[in-house]
């Protein structure tokens, strides 16, 4: 296997953790160069870029790329789109990863509308994680098409959550049994301890990653 370019998107400086932290672990573990892209940050700027970086250092990631959107710029608008397409045209990746455009945080489905935009006469996979831990409840129902074993990879993704440390006092480890349980939960599924879960938007060939 080649190694791949991959890009993982998110709305706030965790998200990416939450939702797909083991397979990004997983993914540069097997030699791929994965970059994470933070559309926006709600507060404390430079602490929870700091704490994006441990995280992605954790789990392999290359860069870490911020476009550092105002809360109220963060739309479905062409400046969000242009800027998540400039990323994808310097990167040239083989898959991108983003929000589940059903979340019911509305920074975490205008980010995966923009990327749905911008990747629309692109020839590359474009995959959507799980809603991101704590969520609302929303009227639609996640389609889980495809799944990662992660067994090998939870103790990095609960660490690199526990890097977001500003997120960790605000939530406290109640939130990480959450995430760890759904984990396990979805490792049952397909008779694993551990995996991550995810919606296809389209697939342009086999995501031969591992």
């Amino acid at each position: 296997m080649s190694p791949k370019n991959i890009i993982v998107f998110g709305a706030h400086p965790d998200d990416i953790e939450i939702g797909m932290g083991g397979t990004i672990r997983k993914l540069s573990s097997a030699g791929n160069t994965v970059y994470s892209c933070v559309t926006s940050i709600p507060d404390s700027h430079e602490r929870r870029k700091s704490e994006a970086r441990e995280a992605a250092t954790i789990l392999g990631v290359k860069d870490v790329f911020f476009l550092n959107f105002e809360l109220a710029d963060l739309g479905f608008n062409r400046k969000t789109i242009n800027a998540i397409d400039t990323i994808i045209n310097t990167l040239k990746p083989h898959s991108v990863f983003t929000h589940w455009v059903e979340d019911s945080h509305q920074d975490h489905a205008n980010t995966t509308r923009c990327v749905i935009a911008a990747t629309r006469k692109n020839d590359f996979n474009v995959i959507m994680y799980e809603q991101t831990i704590p969520g609302g409840i929303t009227p639609a129902a996640f389609r889980a098409q495809y799944f990662i074993d992660i067994t090998p990879h939870i103790d990095a993704k609960i660490e690199s959550i526990r890097a977001h440390k500003s997120q960790m006092e605000k939530n406290g480890d109640w939130w990480l049994e959450g995430i760890r349980g759904r984990a396990m939960y979805r490792g049952y599924q397909i008779r694993s301890k551990f995996a991550e879960a995810f919606e296809i938007i389209k697939m342009k060939e086999n995501i031969d990653l591992f």
